[in-house]
C-alpha cells in the first residue's frame, strides 16, 4: 500500500478531558490536550504515512495542526466523534487512500515504534478487506483502528467500541487482527490515569 493516511480527531481543547475537570481548569485541560496533540503529530510524522488529517471544530487545533504540516479538516456539524472520523475518512477516500489509520490525540505514552509496527502488519496482510484494531487496556474502547480499504465502514467510537468495531468488521466482510502496542493501549481519561501518568518516570512534562 502506497497511500495510508492517518486521521486524528480532536475535540475543542477547552471541552476536552471533562472527567479531569475536578483536577484541572478548562485552560489547563486545553494546554494538556495541546501538548498531547503535539506529541501525537510528532510520533506520526516519523512514519511512512502519506498524510495526516486532523479533524476538529477548534480554530486553535487547526493552527497547531497546520504548523505541524498536517492537513486540516474543519469539522462540520453535528460535532460528534464518529461523524468527525467519517468526514475525515471520506476526504481520505477522495484523495485515493488505500487505508486509513485512526488515532486519538490522548495517548500520552505514544511511541512511533508502535505505530510503525501497526503499519508493518498492514503491509504484511493478504489482500484486503481487513481491519487492524488496538483496544485500550481493558479492551472496552478503541485506541487505534486501521482499515483497508477505508470504506465502507461505520464507526462506533465511544464506550464499548472495541466489541462494536469487531462486529462491524464481521458484518462488513473484513478479516480482523488485534494488534496490541503497549504505548497505544494507555489513554488519559480518568483521575486514576492522571495519577499513573505522573508516576511514570519516563514522562515528566505534563
Amino acid at each position: 500500500m502506497n497511500n495510508i493516511q492517518t486521521i486524528i480527531p480532536v475535540k475543542p481543547l477547552r471541552e476536552s478531558k471533562t472527567r479531569l475537570a475536578h483536577l484541572l481548569s478548562a485552560d489547563e485541560r486545553a494546554a494538556l490536550m495541546g501538548c498531547l496533540l503535539q506529541r501525537t503529530l510528532a510520533a506520526v510524522r516519523q512514519t511512512a504515512v502519506s498524510q495526516i488529517i486532523v479533524v476538529s471544530g477548534d480554530a486553535a487545533v487547526w493552527r497547531q495542526a497546520a504548523a505541524a504540516g498536517a492537513a486540516v479538516l474543519r469539522e462540520k456539524r453535528p460535532f460528534a466523534l464518529n461523524d468527525a472520523v467519517t468526514q475525515a475518512r471520506d476526504l481520505a477516500v477522495r484523495q485515493g487512500a488505500e487505508a486509513v489509520l485512526i488515532l486519538p490525540a490522548d495517548l500520552p505514552l505514544l511511541q512511533t515504534a508502535d505505530i510503525i509496527a501497526m503499519l508493518d502488519t498492514a503491509h504484511s496482510r493478504p489482500a484486503a478487506p481487513f481491519m487492524l484494531i488496538c483496544g485500550d487496556e481493558t479492551e472496552q474502547g478503541t485506541n487505534a483502528l486501521l482499515l483497508s480499504p477505508p470504506a465502507p465502514f461505520t464507526f462506533h467510537f465511544g464506550p464499548g467500541s472495541f466489541a462494536r468495531h469487531l462486529q462491524e468488521a464481521r458484518e462488513n466482510g473484513r478479516s480482523v487482527q488485534v494488534v496490541n502496542g503497549r504505548s497505544l493501549q494507555f489513554d488519559l481519561d480518568t483521575e486514576a490515569d492522571w495519577i499513573r501518568l505522573h508516576n511514570n518516570s519516563t514522562i515528566n512534562h505534563f
